[in-house]
């Protein structure tokens, strides 16, 4: 599978109306399910508009009467791991890839307006007419049973898409054409937003200033689990990295060999700091994730 290589560049168009009879490119559908598609209204959907003989822009385009954001035409990254960074290592490269979605930013949408679209790739009609292209976008938009969830779309097409294509339905069905969409919902699953990127590159900053590169890295993969399940208190990203350095500091020190050792590690930092009981509700799974932080961060100071 190949993916677009080009100079990104955003744009955004107002006013952008769904038309009922758009046809699907490239889509195989049953006459009764095209009838039933018809009278549906998507919650968002990606729209092609000519540049020129050759070159098509893709735009996704925000069909609610909401407000969005953020829109992120990329995969965004729950943890270090994902984004492929490695404890231990204080190499630039290293950690340029501990910032996450760095490399991306520049394709990050900010307050997608209702019936906006916003440029998120584009095709060409030669070039690309073979390939098999690819698109993730990432929007935080309620789910069926949430006030809060972020929306993941991933669309494949060969030689991209021509003219209108659903991402979700207004109902909150996937349309049948779609590789995934999925709802994350749970805490375990959300990544770190792109809203506090900048937020989380003065703390790296800040911690690489105080600690080092090896000890930063540890320190601020901690406060991205205590951020993502909001280990005691729904408080910005920048407000518990105290909290994350005495952690680290006690895993160290202590050397748990289980999440239930970790858990009282965590419980009595925030209740040094807080009140007791301020972090009780501490997920075992958050603890699991720390855990496993610690044991990289051990097996990567060991020699080889």
């Amino acid at each position: 599978m190949t993916t677009l290589t080009y100079q990104f560049e955003q744009k955004r168009l107002d006013n952008m109306q769904w038309s009922v009879g758009s046809k699907l490119s490239g889509i195989t559908a049953l006459a009764n399910d095209e009838k039933g598609r018809i009278r549906k209204q998507p919650l968002f959907y990606l729209e092609t508009v000519s540049v020129d003989s050759y070159e098509d822009d893709i735009y996704f385009v925000n069909n609610t009467n909401e407000t969005l954001r953020w829109v992120a035409p990329f995969k965004p990254y729950r943890n270090i791991t994902e984004a492929r960074a490695k404890l231990g290592d204080s190499s630039d490269e290293n950690l340029r890839k501990v910032t996450l979605y760095s490399d991306d930013m520049d394709s990050v949408y900010q307050d997608v307006l209702p019936k906006q679209g916003v440029r998120i790739g584009s095709t060409h009609i030669m070039y690309d007419s073979d390939a098999m292209m690819q698109w993730f976008v990432h929007v935080p938009y309620k789910g069926p049973d949430t006030h809060y969830a972020i929306w993941q779309f991933n669309v494949v097409e060969k030689g991209g898409i021509r003219g209108t294509y659903p991402l979700l339905w207004d109902d909150f069905n996937k349309p049948s054409h779609m590789v995934s969409c999925d709802c994350l919902s749970e805490q375990a699953d959300m990544p770190i937003e792109v809203s506090i990127y900048e937020e989380r590159c003065a703390m790296l900053d800040r911690l690489v200033g105080s600690f080092g590169i090896s000890n930063a890295i540890f320190i601020l993969a901690i406060n991205d689990v205590l951020y993502r399940y909001g280990v005691g208190w729904s408080a910005p990203y920048s407000e518990s990295d105290i909290q994350a350095q005495d952690i680290a500091m006690k895993l160290t020190a202590q050397k748990p060999e289980n999440a239930e050792a970790v858990k009282a590690i965590v419980h009595a930092v925030y209740d040094f700091w807080f009140n007791e009981g301020f972090a009780k509700n501490t997920s075992m799974q958050a603890c699991e994730e720390l855990l496993s932080l610690y044991q990289a961060q051990v097996a990567s100071q060991k020699p080889v």
